[in-house]
Formats: C-alpha cells, sequence, structure tokens
C-alpha cells in the first residue's frame, strides 16, 4: 500500500484511467520570473545632445615602436648576480691583516702583559672584519684572542703571586 499522492518515482493514484484530452493544449503564456521583466528595453545610451567620447591615444613618447631583437635562443639573458649578500666591492680575498697582527700580538704577550691585551682586541676585531667581508683568518684570530687570553691570565696569576711574597 502507498501513501497518498505516491512516493519518488511512483505515479499518483488513478493517473492511468485519466489521461489529459487529446485536444489539450498548455497555456500560451511563460511561467512568472522567466523572460523579460516588463519595460526593460535593453541598455539605455547615452542622453541626446552628447557626441561620442574624446579618444585617448598613447602618452606622448610611449609610441609603439618595433620589438627589441630576439635574444640568441630565445632566451633572456641571465642577470648579473654577485653570488652573495653585500657589496662585490666588500668582499676581499686574502687573508685579514689583523687576526695576523692578533697571532703575532698574543705570542708577543707571552713576555708582556700589553701584548696580551693588544691580541685580544685585535682578535675580537678582526672576528667581525672577517664575518662582514668573508676573508681567510678566522682560525687565526681564534688563535690570537685564545693565546692572549691565556698570556693574560698566567700574567695576572704572576703578578698575584708576586705581591704575596713581598
Amino acid at each position: 500500500m502507498s501513501a497518498p499522492g505516491g512516493g519518488f518515482g511512483e505515479g499518483s493514484h488513478g493517473d492511468e484511467a485519466n489521461p489529459p484530452p487529446p485536444d489539450w493544449t498548455p497555456p500560451a503564456y511563460s511561467p512568472p520570473g522567466y523572460g523579460q521583466p516588463p519595460g526593460y528595453g535593453g541598455p539605455p545610451g547615452p542622453p541626446p545632445g552628447y557626441g561620442p567620447p574624446p579618444g585617448y591615444g598613447p602618452p606622448p613618447g610611449y609610441g609603439y615602436g618595433p620589438p627589441p631583437p630576439p635574444n640568441p635562443g630565445g632566451y633572456y639573458p641571465a642577470p648579473d648576480y654577485s653570488g652573495g649578500y653585500g657589496h662585490p666591492q666588500a668582499m676581499q680575498p686574502g687573508m685579514n691583516g689583523l687576526a695576523i697582527a692578533s697571532l703575532i700580538s698574543s705570542f708577543v704577550g707571552v713576555l708582556c702583559c700589553i701584548g696580551s691585551i693588544l691580541a685580544i682586541v685585535l682578535g675580537a676585531i678582526a672576528l667581525g672584519q672577517i664575518k662582514r667581508t668573508r676573508q681567510d683568518g678566522y682560525a687565526l684570530a681564534v688563535a690570537g684572542i685564545a693565546i692572549g687570553a691565556a698570556g693574560l691570565i698566567v700574567w695576572l696569576v704572576v703578578a698575584v703571586l708576586a705581591g704575596h711574597s713581598h
């Protein structure tokens, strides 16, 4: 037994027994909501009395000339990259002079306390320059700082022990 009105895919009760008459035609009007609304005649034109808008050409100096010549092989040339950060003139090859001076001062600092202090200062400045310019000499600067610090500690221990012995 089916529900009144039929279900999905089922016909209503009695539809087969009462087909529409053979002379029946559908209504001649279109359903509401479809078709053109009343009073709509298309896009409005310009108001009367106005001519066409003035034409605009390309800006002066921007004429369309012939295209540039094609690149060989059909590819654009590669841009000139320096391969790293910073300015190319800031990257200097070779050994950092302050790193060398730091190492030499650290050996002098074994004999004199001033050399150890100078080695630490020059080594610290050399590390900053090496980082910025990518020069060689990192190991020399670190060695100058380490030997200078060791020499300074030795000189401080000798000074303290010499002061207590008198």
